[in-house]
């Protein structure tokens, strides 16, 4: 709909002048917006200020100073949240060169310039680059940006890689090694002429490490998943970063403000000899695991029944494939099939985990859990389903509410042996 040169207006002192009072109008209505841009300004540059006008509220949930920046709707999908990026930037240490491979509009390699990296930020998409080059501008950054194929990029040894591949090249979400774009044979050529690389992939990519060993030289040596509000934001696959223990497996977690309160906690309370493990910075706490110790699941790791606590526990642990290992670390069970649930017959505190006293056990009854409920004096209930699939809203309708409760209450769905069952439960910790 629009060309590279409408965005490029968007730049001129012309637009910004008019987006610096639209974007203080947030009430605004769309239509009656074009309208009235349309009295004075061309179709086009009204129609792409509106876009980005209806963008700026979805942007307020990715990046920070949200009227600096402008999108198309899908970059604006794809992009890294603010939190998630500066985090990977992490990744490097300052003072290194760095070559963001498609880069989209730019929150990567934005995040990486605010690290003291000096950054090529490159994409074959030339709207895209003309984003990324307003982006840093508008937040006073000098990042060089190449509008080109990765294919074409030439990189020197001592540069590292940052490479965000498109995953839906088709038109459709992917997770397979094989539809990215640029390929997977073009990533290990640019792994071939680099220092080091950091490659995001979705969360639900998944490949046999042993079989891909036999396509490239030099698998993985690092893996992480990073998992924030309760998602899993992506997965990174790292060579030649000295950040993550070679061999390693990690769960990262964004800390909100009941988690940072726990990763204090933890800090004071828990000694870990090893110090890589477990660590909170910036915002962030990660558990590493070296894939030699890594466990898989089997009946010993499982309890068919919940003991005097249950605990729901990070997706970034479950996305890693970590449960089994995670729960050993710290001695504690997990519910039947391992998907779901932790239980223990104490609490301990730590910032992935939220932990539950044990109330009633019942059968995933709707009978059964409307009477328990009428006799529970609950304010508010909360709602969670692992391994099953259950209507949790078709659930609420039959949970009895008093607006004077004396409680709020869990109910966790989950297998307990061959049987679907509903944990009552109450948050402690």
């Amino acid at each position: 709909m629009f060309e590279v040169e409408d965005y490029r207006w968007l730049s001129t002192l012309e637009a910004q002048k008019i987006w610096q009072s639209l974007s203080s109008e947030p009430t605004t209505k769309p239509d009656a917006l074009l309208k009235r841009l349309r009295s004075h300004l061309p179709t086009n540059h009204a129609s792409l200020l509106v876009e980005q006008f209806e963008l700026l509220g979805l942007a307020k949930k990715k990046v920070a100073q949200s009227h600096l920046w402008f999108w198309t709707r899908q970059l604006l999908e794809q992009s890294s949240d603010f939190e998630t990026a500066a985090e990977t930037a992490l990744d490097f240490q300052p003072g290194n060169r760095v070559w963001d491979i498609c880069c989209g509009a730019g929150a990567d390699s934005i995040a990486l310039a605010n690290r003291a990296l000096i950054v090529q930020a490159v994409d074959r998409c030339p709207i895209a680059c003309e984003l990324t080059r307003h982006n840093a501008r508008s937040q006073g950054l000098a990042i060089n940006v190449f509008d080109r194929a990765a294919e074409q990029t030439e990189i020197d040894s001592e540069s590292y890689i940052h490479i965000d591949p498109d995953r839906r090249a088709d038109g459709t979400r992917s997770s397979s090694l094989d539809r990215l774009s640029p390929g997977w044979d073009t990533i290990v050529s640019l792994l071939g002429r680099c220092r080091g690389m950091s490659l995001k992939l979705a969360p639900g990519t998944r490949v046999d490490l042993n079989g891909l060993a036999q396509r490239v030289e030099r698998p993985p040596e690092s893996v992480r998943f990073l998992a924030k509000d309760g998602s899993v934001r992506q997965q990174r696959w790292y060579w030649g970063l000295e950040r993550w223990p070679a061999g390693s497996i990690t769960a990262s977690m964004h800390l909100n403000a009941p988690s940072t309160r726990r990763a204090e906690q933890f800090a004071a309370s828990y000694s870990n000899k090893n110090a890589h493990k477990t660590t909170a910075s910036h915002g962030w706490f990660h558990e590493t695991f070296l894939t030699g110790d890594v466990q898989s699941m089997n009946p010993s790791n499982l309890a068919t029944v919940p003991s005097n606590y249950v605990a729901d526990y990070d997706p970034s642990i479950r996305a890693a494939e970590l449960s089994s290992s995670f729960a050993k670390r710290y001695g504690w069970q997990l519910i039947d099939s391992g998907s779901g649930y932790l239980t223990s017959n104490e609490t301990s505190v730590h910032p992935m985990v939220r932990w539950f006293s044990v109330e009633e056990v019942l059968p995933l009854d709707n009978k059964r859990i409307k009477s328990f409920a009428r006799t529970a004096n609950v304010r508010t209930w909360e709602l969670k389903s692992r391994g099953l699939e259950v209507d949790l809203n078709a659930l609420r309708k039959v949970l009895a509410t008093e607006k004077n409760g004396e409680t709020n209450m869990t109910i966790l769905c989950t297998k307990l042996g061959n049987h679907h069952r509903a944990i009552f439960c109450k948050e402690v910790l």
